[in-house]
């Protein structure tokens, strides 16, 4: 039952993730029928990812009350159907709004199914959720392989039905294959302890430069020489290597712990610059073993931090802080491209990398004169 339930959680996770990241790989379409900036087209994913971000508390807490697994199928329900929208969607601002609408409904996900896998799986939390973040390189590993070619054989928008109709046929499997509610706390309490907020704003700072990356690859690849459609699979590419780094991120935690986030912020780091130095496409076969392994460890350390009566408004805040640096990130990065070019831009990763090292550095060193201090 645990791995019937692992398995098909994180299969609506991998298709939370590819309706999101259908946008990246259309960007250059959308802007030549749109005409709109580089910036502009940011906000296409910045208009998700802020009702994404702040429902991510409501959803920890209402997936505590009502039961996690209800609450992922209404999740999946509802971001299938209004991802489905953008097909009737022809302008700019109405593309916003089925967007914005997508995202609510997928920010209903992740705080209620890492809740149930640290609770299901609560020896080898680490493993379990390594598992589960497959999600986001998977789901965008495949998103240009489904959208691409329908992009270029019909119509971009007709990619979103495909992909509503796959997802959907997932919430229907685990509504049929996981009877009953698997995972309830016996009591539920809203409390964000305050030992959260420093892996909290690193998450806003790496997540920031892990979306503004995603979401300008395949446009930073193409300004530097390289086709639309070898772009496209050097994405696929980063993505589908990244399931074995979210696999190695949470089997590293569970054998080093805290320690892992330190050690895969620094490579995040080096190799970002890298890239934005030498605007190698081959650059993203390292960086897809780090660059994924993240999401594995910091649910893993978050998960650490609350208790069974908070676990899911623990794990929604800081999902919710590192989102609105999502938020941040894809517009951020896009004006900077506008304003000074891609390579100066791409610098910026690196940099973000550093900050949030340098945050979680300085708090071990803070927790340790606590503990000296008792």
């Amino acid at each position: 039952m645990r791995r019937k339930l692992l398995a098909l959680v994180s299969l609506g996770w991998i298709f939370n993730y590819a309706h999101r990241m259908a946008v990246p790989p259309l960007i250059p379409m959308i802007r030549a029928e749109l005409g709109i900036s580089n910036a502009e087209a940011g906000l296409l994913m910045t208009a998700l990812l802020l009702p994404y971000a702040l429902i991510q508390v409501p959803a920890g807490y209402i997936g505590d009350r009502i039961g996690r697994k209800y609450l992922l199928l209404i999740s999946i329900i509802g971001y299938s159907i209004s991802s489905a929208l953008i097909v009737f969607a022809s302008q700019y601002w109405e593309l916003i709004a089925v967007r914005a609408l997508y995202g609510l409904f997928s920010g209903l996900y992740y705080a209620p199914a890492t809740a149930l896998i640290s609770d299901v799986y609560r020896e080898r939390k680490g493993s379990a959720l390594g598992v589960f973040m497959v999600g986001p390189p998977v789901g965008s590993g495949i998103a240009p392989l489904i959208v691409v070619p329908i992009a270029v054989n019909l119509k971009w928008r007709y990619a979103f039905p495909v992909l509503s109709v796959m997802s959907l046929a997932v919430g229907i499997a685990l509504a049929l294959a996981v009877r009953g509610e698997v995972s309830r706390p016996s009591r539920v309490r809203f409390s964000i302890p305050r030992n959260v907020i420093p892996l909290s704003v690193a998450n806003f700072i790496v997540l920031a430069a892990f979306f503004g990356l995603l979401t300008f690859l395949v446009s930073f690849l193409v300004n530097s020489g390289v086709s639309v459609q070898e772009a496209s699979l050097f994405f696929s590419l980063l993505s589908l290597i990244g399931i074995a780094g979210s696999i190695f991120g949470g089997a590293l935690y569970d054998r080093i712990g805290k320690g892992s986030i330190a050690m895969v912020f620094g490579l995040n780091a080096l190799l970002t610059l890298v890239l934005a130095l030498t605007a190698s496409p081959w650059v993203v076969v390292p960086l897809g073993l780090t660059f994924y392994s993240v999401g594995a460890i910091v649910t893993a350390y978050t998960a650490e931090k609350a208790g069974e009566e908070n676990l899911g408004p623990v794990m929604g805040f800081v999902n919710m802080v590192g989102f609105l640096g999502a938020t941040v990130g894809p517009y951020f990065i896009g004006l900077l491209i506008d304003k000074t070019g891609y390579e100066r831009a791409f610098l910026a990763m690196p940099a973000m990398y550093l900050v949030a090292l340098a945050i979680i550095k300085v708090e071990e060193v803070a927790e340790k004169r606590e503990i000296s201090r008792t």
